[in-house]
C-alpha cells in the first residue's frame, strides 16, 4: 500500500505511524509517498516499509520542475543507508533511471512515460514542431 506520507494533515487525521501499523496488521507493506528528506526520515522511523520520492515537487505552491528529484535520492539514501529508496515522479527517459539508481534508488517507477500516448505524443508533438 502507498499513501500519502507528508507533513500535510492526513485526511483520516490518524498519526502516520498508525496508518503503517494497520497496514501491517493487514499483512501489507507501506510504501511512504514524501516529497522531503525529513519526511522520508520520519516515515522510515514510523515504521514505512519503502520510502518514495513521488510527491517531491509536489507539495509546494509552484509548479513541479521538469525533471525527477535525484538530490531527494541521494539525501534519502545518505540518511537511510538500509532502507527500500523508491525513485518515483518525473522519470521520462532510461537515462534518468539510470542516473537514479546511480544516486542510491533500489529501484525506479517510471509511469507516465510509459503508460500515458497523449502524453507520449505531446512530447513528439513538441519536438518535431517547426522552430
Amino acid at each position: 500500500m502507498a499513501a500519502d506520507a507528508t507533513f500535510r494533515p492526513r485526511p483520516d487525521g490518524r498519526a502516520l505511524a498508525a496508518s503503517i501499523q494497520a497496514v501491517h496488521e493487514e499483512g501489507a507493506l507501506f510504501m511512504a509517498d514524501v516529497s522531503t528528506l525529513d519526511e522520508g526520515v520520519a516515515a522510515a522511523a514510523a515504521g514505512a516499509d519503502a520510502v518514495a520520492t513521488t510527491l517531491s515537487g509536489y507539495t509546494r505552491p509552484h509548479p513541479p520542475p521538469d525533471g525527477p528529484d535525484l538530490g531527494l535520492i541521494s539525501e534519502l539514501r545518505d540518511a537511510l543507508p538500509d532502507a527500500l529508496i523508491v525513485a518515483e515522479g518525473r522519470y521520462h527517459t532510461p537515462e534518468s533511471a539510470a542516473t537514479a539508481l546511480g544516486a542510491g534508488a533500489t529501484c525506479v517507477v517510471v509511469g507516465t512515460a510509459i503508460t500515458d500516448p497523449q502524453w507520449i505524443t505531446s512530447r513528439f508533438a513538441a519536438a518535431l514542431a517547426p522552430s
